[in-house]
Protein backbone atom coordinates (compact mmCIF):
# COMPACT_ATOMS: atom_id res chain seq x y z
CA UNK A 1 0.00 0.00 0.00
CA UNK A 2 1.48 3.34 -0.83
CA UNK A 3 0.24 6.91 -1.10
CA UNK A 4 -3.46 8.31 -0.43
CA UNK A 5 -4.79 4.64 -0.78
CA UNK A 6 -2.84 4.45 2.79
CA UNK A 7 -3.36 6.79 4.12
CA UNK A 8 -7.29 6.38 3.81
CA UNK A 9 -6.61 2.82 5.01
CA UNK A 10 -4.86 3.65 8.00
CA UNK A 11 -7.19 6.17 9.15
CA UNK A 12 -10.29 3.81 8.92
CA UNK A 13 -8.35 1.10 10.60
CA UNK A 14 -6.97 3.65 13.95
CA UNK A 15 -11.04 4.60 13.81
CA UNK A 16 -12.28 0.46 14.04
CA UNK A 17 -9.14 0.10 16.41
CA UNK A 18 -10.60 2.68 18.70
CA UNK A 19 -13.84 1.89 18.70
CA UNK A 20 -13.71 -1.49 19.34
CA UNK A 21 -11.29 -0.89 22.33
CA UNK A 22 -13.35 1.52 23.64
CA UNK A 23 -17.07 0.64 22.76
CA UNK A 24 -17.17 -2.91 21.79
CA UNK A 25 -15.04 -4.47 24.66
CA UNK A 26 -17.23 -3.73 27.48
CA UNK A 27 -19.59 -5.79 26.02
CA UNK A 28 -17.73 -8.81 26.37
CA UNK A 29 -19.15 -9.54 29.71
CA UNK A 30 -22.74 -8.25 28.42
CA UNK A 31 -25.36 -10.76 29.99
CA UNK A 32 -27.51 -11.11 26.94
CA UNK A 33 -26.41 -14.35 25.30
CA UNK A 34 -28.49 -17.21 23.96
CA UNK A 35 -28.77 -21.05 24.45
CA UNK A 36 -25.17 -21.35 23.51
CA UNK A 37 -23.40 -18.12 24.54
CA UNK A 38 -23.83 -16.20 21.62
CA UNK A 39 -24.78 -12.83 21.76
CA UNK A 40 -28.44 -12.00 21.11
CA UNK A 41 -30.09 -10.04 18.20
CA UNK A 42 -31.27 -7.34 20.80
CA UNK A 43 -27.24 -6.81 21.91
CA UNK A 44 -25.70 -7.23 18.46
CA UNK A 45 -28.60 -4.20 16.80
CA UNK A 46 -27.29 -1.89 20.01
CA UNK A 47 -23.74 -2.60 18.88
CA UNK A 48 -24.46 -2.15 15.05
CA UNK A 49 -26.18 1.08 15.90
CA UNK A 50 -23.18 2.45 17.96
CA UNK A 51 -21.18 1.33 14.55
CA UNK A 52 -23.02 3.21 12.01
CA UNK A 53 -23.33 6.22 14.52
CA UNK A 54 -19.36 6.15 14.09
CA UNK A 55 -19.84 5.60 10.31
CA UNK A 56 -18.11 2.48 11.02
CA UNK A 57 -20.81 0.09 9.67
CA UNK A 58 -19.01 -2.36 7.09
CA UNK A 59 -16.06 -0.17 7.08
CA UNK A 60 -14.01 -2.44 4.44
CA UNK A 61 -16.93 -1.47 2.32
CA UNK A 62 -16.59 2.20 0.88
CA UNK A 63 -19.77 5.06 0.52
CA UNK A 64 -19.01 4.57 -3.12
CA UNK A 65 -20.08 0.96 -3.51
CA UNK A 66 -16.05 0.48 -3.87
CA UNK A 67 -14.37 -2.36 -1.99
CA UNK A 68 -10.73 -1.84 -0.26
CA UNK A 69 -7.89 -3.88 -1.92
CA UNK A 70 -7.20 -7.43 0.20
CA UNK A 71 -4.29 -5.80 1.84
CA UNK A 72 -5.98 -2.74 2.61
CA UNK A 73 -9.18 -5.12 4.07
CA UNK A 74 -6.42 -7.34 6.15
CA UNK A 75 -5.89 -4.17 8.40
CA UNK A 76 -9.25 -3.21 8.72
CA UNK A 77 -10.52 -6.75 9.61
CA UNK A 78 -7.80 -7.42 12.07
CA UNK A 79 -8.39 -4.33 13.99
CA UNK A 80 -12.06 -5.29 13.69
CA UNK A 81 -10.87 -8.73 15.22
CA UNK A 82 -9.52 -7.02 18.81
CA UNK A 83 -12.52 -7.88 20.31
CA UNK A 84 -15.20 -11.48 19.54
CA UNK A 85 -17.75 -9.03 19.40
CA UNK A 86 -15.84 -6.56 16.97
CA UNK A 87 -15.98 -7.83 13.28
CA UNK A 88 -19.87 -8.62 14.16
CA UNK A 89 -20.60 -4.80 15.30
CA UNK A 90 -18.94 -3.93 12.36
CA UNK A 91 -20.58 -6.29 10.13
CA UNK A 92 -17.12 -7.41 8.90
CA UNK A 93 -18.12 -11.11 10.19
CA UNK A 94 -18.70 -14.76 8.80
CA UNK A 95 -20.68 -15.37 7.10
CA UNK A 96 -21.45 -11.92 5.86
CA UNK A 97 -18.22 -10.79 5.09
CA UNK A 98 -17.91 -13.46 2.62
CA UNK A 99 -21.46 -13.27 1.28
CA UNK A 100 -21.39 -9.87 -0.03
CA UNK A 101 -18.04 -10.30 -1.35
CA UNK A 102 -19.58 -13.10 -3.61
CA UNK A 103 -22.12 -10.76 -4.76
CA UNK A 104 -20.64 -7.77 -5.19
CA UNK A 105 -18.48 -9.99 -7.71
CA UNK A 106 -21.37 -12.25 -9.11
CA UNK A 107 -24.57 -10.31 -8.41
CA UNK A 108 -26.81 -8.56 -10.95
CA UNK A 109 -27.60 -4.99 -10.24
CA UNK A 110 -31.06 -6.06 -9.26
CA UNK A 111 -29.37 -8.33 -6.64
CA UNK A 112 -27.15 -6.06 -5.42
CA UNK A 113 -30.06 -3.10 -4.86
CA UNK A 114 -32.79 -5.80 -3.15
CA UNK A 115 -30.36 -8.52 -1.34
CA UNK A 116 -27.17 -6.96 -1.11
CA UNK A 117 -27.60 -3.36 -0.20
CA UNK A 118 -29.09 -4.05 3.11
CA UNK A 119 -26.15 -6.91 4.33
CA UNK A 120 -23.91 -3.64 3.42
CA UNK A 121 -26.10 -1.43 5.96
CA UNK A 122 -25.86 -3.81 8.74
CA UNK A 123 -29.89 -4.43 8.76
CA UNK A 124 -29.50 -7.83 7.17
CA UNK A 125 -27.92 -11.09 8.51
CA UNK A 126 -27.21 -13.89 5.97
CA UNK A 127 -26.31 -17.25 5.50
CA UNK A 128 -24.48 -19.71 3.44
CA UNK A 129 -25.95 -23.24 2.60
CA UNK A 130 -23.43 -25.56 1.51
CA UNK A 131 -22.40 -28.26 3.91
CA UNK A 132 -24.88 -31.51 4.07
CA UNK A 133 -25.34 -34.07 6.56
CA UNK A 134 -22.05 -36.15 7.03
CA UNK A 135 -24.24 -38.95 8.05
CA UNK A 136 -26.37 -38.78 4.36
CA UNK A 137 -22.95 -38.75 3.15
CA UNK A 138 -23.60 -35.21 1.79
CA UNK A 139 -21.25 -32.01 0.76
CA UNK A 140 -18.59 -31.06 3.66
CA UNK A 141 -14.79 -30.60 2.46
CA UNK A 142 -15.37 -32.14 -0.82
CA UNK A 143 -18.75 -30.46 -2.45
CA UNK A 144 -18.88 -32.78 -5.05
CA UNK A 145 -20.73 -34.94 -2.72
CA UNK A 146 -23.63 -32.33 -2.66
CA UNK A 147 -27.01 -34.34 -2.59
CA UNK A 148 -29.44 -30.91 -2.69
CA UNK A 149 -30.85 -30.43 -5.61
CA UNK A 150 -32.77 -28.55 -7.75
CA UNK A 151 -34.66 -28.67 -11.26
CA UNK A 152 -36.55 -26.20 -13.29
CA UNK A 153 -40.52 -25.85 -13.18
CA UNK A 154 -41.23 -23.52 -15.65
CA UNK A 155 -39.93 -20.25 -14.30
CA UNK A 156 -39.20 -21.35 -10.91
CA UNK A 157 -36.46 -23.56 -9.59
CA UNK A 158 -37.40 -26.30 -6.90
CA UNK A 159 -34.91 -26.91 -4.33
CA UNK A 160 -34.88 -30.43 -1.82
CA UNK A 161 -32.14 -31.28 0.11
CA UNK A 162 -30.84 -31.08 3.86
CA UNK A 163 -28.40 -28.94 5.12
CA UNK A 164 -25.90 -28.78 8.27
CA UNK A 165 -23.71 -26.41 10.35
CA UNK A 166 -25.08 -23.75 8.43
CA UNK A 167 -23.56 -20.79 10.25
CA UNK A 168 -26.51 -17.83 11.07
CA UNK A 169 -29.06 -19.43 9.59
CA UNK A 170 -31.44 -18.98 12.49
CA UNK A 171 -32.33 -15.30 12.47
CA UNK A 172 -30.62 -14.49 8.71
CA UNK A 173 -32.78 -12.36 6.19
CA UNK A 174 -30.77 -13.49 3.12
CA UNK A 175 -29.99 -17.29 2.19
CA UNK A 176 -27.65 -18.24 -0.83
CA UNK A 177 -28.25 -21.94 -1.65
CA UNK A 178 -26.19 -24.14 -3.02
CA UNK A 179 -28.13 -27.37 -5.04
CA UNK A 180 -26.88 -29.90 -8.30
CA UNK A 181 -29.30 -29.56 -11.20
CA UNK A 182 -28.88 -33.29 -12.80
CA UNK A 183 -30.10 -32.17 -16.36
CA UNK A 184 -27.81 -28.78 -16.44
CA UNK A 185 -25.17 -30.61 -18.53
CA UNK A 186 -22.22 -27.72 -18.42
CA UNK A 187 -20.09 -27.02 -15.49
CA UNK A 188 -20.66 -29.11 -12.51
CA UNK A 189 -24.48 -28.88 -12.64
CA UNK A 190 -24.11 -26.53 -9.10
CA UNK A 191 -26.88 -23.87 -9.04
CA UNK A 192 -26.67 -20.80 -6.19
CA UNK A 193 -29.72 -19.35 -5.49
CA UNK A 194 -30.54 -16.08 -3.46
CA UNK A 195 -33.54 -16.50 -1.47
CA UNK A 196 -35.45 -14.51 1.29
CA UNK A 197 -34.99 -15.75 4.86
CA UNK A 198 -37.03 -16.86 6.70
CA UNK A 199 -39.19 -19.35 4.38
CA UNK A 200 -41.81 -21.74 5.45
CA UNK A 201 -39.57 -24.03 2.99
CA UNK A 202 -36.63 -23.76 4.51
CA UNK A 203 -37.01 -25.61 8.38
CA UNK A 204 -34.09 -25.09 11.16
CA UNK A 205 -34.77 -28.81 12.44
CA UNK A 206 -31.81 -28.21 15.20
CA UNK A 207 -29.25 -25.64 16.66
CA UNK A 208 -26.55 -27.94 18.18
CA UNK A 209 -24.07 -26.48 20.89
CA UNK A 210 -20.37 -25.73 19.43
CA UNK A 211 -17.34 -25.15 20.57
CA UNK A 212 -17.63 -22.04 19.20
CA UNK A 213 -20.06 -19.22 19.77
CA UNK A 214 -19.18 -15.85 18.81
CA UNK A 215 -21.59 -16.01 15.87
CA UNK A 216 -25.66 -14.80 16.49
CA UNK A 217 -27.62 -18.22 15.19
CA UNK A 218 -25.37 -20.49 15.44
CA UNK A 219 -24.54 -23.30 13.12
CA UNK A 220 -27.66 -24.98 11.80
CA UNK A 221 -29.12 -28.42 10.65
CA UNK A 222 -31.49 -27.35 8.25
CA UNK A 223 -34.32 -28.69 6.23
CA UNK A 224 -35.05 -27.87 2.57
CA UNK A 225 -38.15 -29.05 1.12
CA UNK A 226 -39.72 -27.75 -2.03
CA UNK A 227 -38.18 -24.68 -2.05
CA UNK A 228 -39.65 -22.90 -5.18
CA UNK A 229 -37.51 -19.81 -6.38
CA UNK A 230 -37.70 -17.67 -9.34
CA UNK A 231 -35.37 -18.09 -11.83
CA UNK A 232 -33.92 -14.82 -11.79
CA UNK A 233 -32.72 -14.95 -8.50
CA UNK A 234 -30.12 -17.60 -9.59
CA UNK A 235 -26.65 -16.37 -8.84
CA UNK A 236 -24.91 -16.39 -11.56
CA UNK A 237 -25.30 -19.41 -14.49
CA UNK A 238 -26.51 -22.46 -14.19
CA UNK A 239 -23.81 -25.11 -13.39
CA UNK A 240 -21.06 -23.03 -12.28
CA UNK A 241 -21.80 -22.85 -8.44
CA UNK A 242 -18.52 -24.49 -7.81
CA UNK A 243 -16.73 -22.05 -9.28
CA UNK A 244 -18.24 -18.89 -7.70
CA UNK A 245 -17.77 -20.68 -4.07
CA UNK A 246 -13.97 -20.68 -4.96
CA UNK A 247 -14.61 -16.71 -5.83
CA UNK A 248 -16.13 -16.57 -2.21
CA UNK A 249 -14.35 -18.95 -0.53
CA UNK A 250 -10.84 -18.13 -1.07
CA UNK A 251 -10.58 -14.59 0.34
CA UNK A 252 -13.21 -15.96 3.08
CA UNK A 253 -10.63 -18.20 4.26
CA UNK A 254 -8.25 -15.23 4.49
CA UNK A 255 -10.72 -13.06 5.91
CA UNK A 256 -10.88 -15.14 9.18
CA UNK A 257 -7.08 -15.24 9.04
CA UNK A 258 -7.46 -11.55 9.52
CA UNK A 259 -10.06 -11.08 12.44
CA UNK A 260 -8.62 -14.11 14.27
CA UNK A 261 -5.27 -12.73 14.14
CA UNK A 262 -6.58 -9.70 15.54
CA UNK A 263 -7.95 -11.33 18.57
CA UNK A 264 -5.32 -13.18 19.10
CA UNK A 265 -3.10 -10.19 19.14
CA UNK A 266 -5.30 -8.89 21.92
CA UNK A 267 -4.80 -12.67 23.75
CA UNK A 268 -1.22 -12.00 23.49
CA UNK A 269 -1.91 -8.01 25.11
CA UNK A 270 -3.26 -9.68 28.00
CA UNK A 271 -0.98 -12.76 28.66
CA UNK A 272 1.47 -10.12 28.77
CA UNK A 273 0.02 -7.98 30.77
CA UNK A 274 -0.82 -10.63 33.60
CA UNK A 275 3.06 -12.03 33.31
CA UNK A 276 4.74 -9.15 34.11
CA UNK A 277 2.10 -8.17 36.72
CA UNK A 278 1.88 -11.83 38.41
CA UNK A 279 4.55 -12.49 41.16
CA UNK A 280 5.87 -16.76 41.44
CA UNK A 281 8.71 -17.62 43.03
CA UNK A 282 10.07 -13.81 43.64
CA UNK A 283 9.93 -12.30 40.39
CA UNK A 284 7.57 -11.49 37.87
CA UNK A 285 6.44 -14.76 35.49
CA UNK A 286 7.82 -13.25 32.81
CA UNK A 287 11.17 -13.76 34.10
CA UNK A 288 10.77 -16.92 34.60
CA UNK A 289 12.12 -18.30 30.85
CA UNK A 290 9.00 -21.19 30.91
CA UNK A 291 6.94 -18.01 30.68
CA UNK A 292 9.08 -15.41 29.03
CA UNK A 293 10.00 -18.25 26.18
CA UNK A 294 6.43 -18.76 25.13
CA UNK A 295 5.23 -14.89 24.29
CA UNK A 296 8.34 -14.68 22.66
CA UNK A 297 6.92 -17.60 20.21
CA UNK A 298 3.75 -15.93 20.54
CA UNK A 299 5.70 -13.10 19.45
CA UNK A 300 7.25 -14.83 16.32
CA UNK A 301 4.13 -16.55 15.46
CA UNK A 302 2.23 -13.28 15.38
CA UNK A 303 4.31 -11.64 12.85
CA UNK A 304 4.35 -15.04 10.76
CA UNK A 305 1.19 -14.77 10.38
CA UNK A 306 0.81 -10.88 9.31
CA UNK A 307 3.47 -11.88 6.74
CA UNK A 308 1.55 -14.71 5.73
CA UNK A 309 -1.90 -13.02 5.43
CA UNK A 310 -0.29 -10.08 3.24
CA UNK A 311 1.30 -12.16 0.75
CA UNK A 312 -1.75 -14.14 0.39
CA UNK A 313 -3.63 -10.63 0.15
CA UNK A 314 -1.08 -9.53 -2.11
CA UNK A 315 -2.15 -12.18 -5.02
CA UNK A 316 -5.57 -11.69 -4.82
CA UNK A 317 -5.48 -8.07 -5.82
CA UNK A 318 -3.25 -9.56 -8.41
CA UNK A 319 -6.47 -11.06 -9.70
CA UNK A 320 -5.72 -14.36 -9.31
CA UNK A 321 -8.07 -16.78 -7.84
CA UNK A 322 -5.56 -17.71 -5.20
CA UNK A 323 -7.15 -20.97 -4.13
CA UNK A 324 -4.04 -23.04 -3.50
CA UNK A 325 -2.22 -19.41 -1.73
CA UNK A 326 -5.14 -19.13 0.07
CA UNK A 327 -5.23 -22.82 1.21
CA UNK A 328 -1.73 -22.34 2.39
CA UNK A 329 -2.55 -19.27 4.54
CA UNK A 330 -5.33 -21.58 6.58
CA UNK A 331 -3.45 -23.85 7.24
CA UNK A 332 -0.19 -21.96 8.43
CA UNK A 333 -2.19 -19.14 10.35
CA UNK A 334 -4.96 -21.23 12.24
CA UNK A 335 -2.04 -23.65 13.55
CA UNK A 336 0.30 -20.61 14.54
CA UNK A 337 -2.66 -18.63 16.24
CA UNK A 338 -3.81 -22.07 17.70
CA UNK A 339 -0.23 -22.03 19.36
CA UNK A 340 -0.80 -18.57 20.39
CA UNK A 341 -4.05 -19.16 21.96
CA UNK A 342 -3.06 -22.14 23.82
CA UNK A 343 0.45 -20.41 25.01
CA UNK A 344 -1.45 -17.55 25.99
CA UNK A 345 -4.11 -19.96 28.12
CA UNK A 346 -0.55 -21.59 29.52
CA UNK A 347 0.86 -18.28 30.70
CA UNK A 348 -2.53 -17.10 32.77
CA UNK A 349 -3.07 -20.49 34.45
CA UNK A 350 -6.17 -21.03 36.42
CA UNK A 351 -7.09 -17.50 34.87
CA UNK A 352 -6.92 -18.80 31.44
CA UNK A 353 -9.41 -21.16 31.50
CA UNK A 354 -12.09 -18.85 33.14
CA UNK A 355 -14.09 -16.30 31.13
CA UNK A 356 -12.52 -13.55 33.42
CA UNK A 357 -10.99 -12.41 29.86
CA UNK A 358 -11.27 -13.31 26.67
CA UNK A 359 -8.13 -15.68 26.16
CA UNK A 360 -10.48 -18.38 26.96
CA UNK A 361 -12.78 -17.44 24.40
CA UNK A 362 -10.45 -17.01 21.89
CA UNK A 363 -9.14 -20.59 22.58
CA UNK A 364 -12.07 -22.47 22.06
CA UNK A 365 -12.78 -20.31 18.59
CA UNK A 366 -9.73 -20.84 16.91
CA UNK A 367 -9.87 -24.13 18.06
CA UNK A 368 -13.13 -25.24 15.67
CA UNK A 369 -11.40 -21.96 12.94
CA UNK A 370 -9.44 -24.67 12.38
CA UNK A 371 -11.88 -26.83 10.89
CA UNK A 372 -14.40 -24.50 9.23
CA UNK A 373 -13.61 -23.43 5.78
CA UNK A 374 -11.91 -26.37 4.94
CA UNK A 375 -9.78 -28.50 7.63
CA UNK A 376 -5.91 -28.16 8.01
CA UNK A 377 -5.95 -31.53 6.45
CA UNK A 378 -8.14 -31.57 3.29
CA UNK A 379 -6.22 -27.63 2.58
CA UNK A 380 -2.99 -29.82 2.65
CA UNK A 381 -4.28 -32.61 0.59
CA UNK A 382 -5.06 -30.09 -1.98
CA UNK A 383 -1.68 -28.41 -2.08
CA UNK A 384 -0.39 -32.08 -2.17
CA UNK A 385 -2.40 -32.68 -5.49
CA UNK A 386 -1.29 -29.33 -6.72
CA UNK A 387 2.35 -30.10 -5.98
CA UNK A 388 1.72 -33.59 -8.22
CA UNK A 389 0.36 -31.96 -11.23
CA UNK A 390 2.89 -29.23 -11.42
CA UNK A 391 5.32 -32.01 -11.19
CA UNK A 392 3.48 -33.79 -13.70
CA UNK A 393 3.23 -31.13 -15.68
CA UNK A 394 7.70 -30.19 -15.83
CA UNK A 395 8.27 -33.48 -17.08
CA UNK A 396 6.07 -32.54 -20.86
Amino acid sequence: MSGAGAERTAAIAAQVETFVRDIIVPYEQDPRRDHHGAPTEELVDEMREKARAAGLMTPHILSDGGHLTQRETALVLQKSGLSPFGALALNTNAPDEGNMYLLGKVGSEEMKQRFLKPMIEGRARSAFFMTEPAEEGGAGSDPSMMQTTCRLDGNHWVINGRKAFITGALGAKVGIVMAKAPEVEHGSGACMFLVDLPDPAIRIEHVPNTIDNSMPGGHSTVAIENLRVPASQMLGEAGEGFQYAQIRLAPARLSHCMRWLGACIRCHEIATDYANRRQAFGKALIDHEGVGFMLADNLIDLKQCELMIDWCAGVLDSGSLGTAESSMAKVAVSEALMRVADRCVQVMGGTGVTDKTIVERVFREIRAFRIYDGPTEVHKWSLAKKIKRDWAKAQQ
